[in-house]
């Protein structure tokens, strides 16, 4: 199966969350016990420029919550595009990308750099 493409926006040094529901033609899919792992590059083989956590929420209503932290937000530049991706790491060891796209990020104009620790 295909990964869906999904294009973000995201202002740099600022904490970005979604949910993601895994469903099939049959609805919510049980995602119990399975992992997710996404990143962000700038291409496909650069090196990992930051990270979004992803978090099982309802295992059996297929949700995952999915967080870039500020901290790993300020780790990308203003006004740059990057790849985005997120697998599923079923309990057999099967992979399978769900979701990939562009992440644009917009620059800061307040500037928080006393904010963070």
């Amino acid at each position: 199966m295909a990964a869906a493409k999904h294009n973000l926006i995201v202002s740099r040094g600022e904490d970005y969350s979604f949910k993601v529901t895994v469903a099939d033609s049959s609805g919510a899919v049980n995602i119990s016990g399975d992992t997710f792992k996404s990143e962000i590059r700038r291409a496909s083989g650069k090196p990992l420029v930051a990270s979004f956590t992803c978090a099982v929420t309802d295992g059996s209503a297929g949700e995952v919550t999915v967080t870039l932290p500020r901290s790993e937000s300020l780790k990308l530049d203003a006004y740059v595009t990057y790849n985005w991706d997120i697998f599923r790491v079923q309990t057999d060891d099967t992979s399978t990308c769900l979701i990939k796209g562009d992440l644009r990020v917009e620059g800061d104009v307040t500037d928080i750099s006393n904010l963070v620790t």
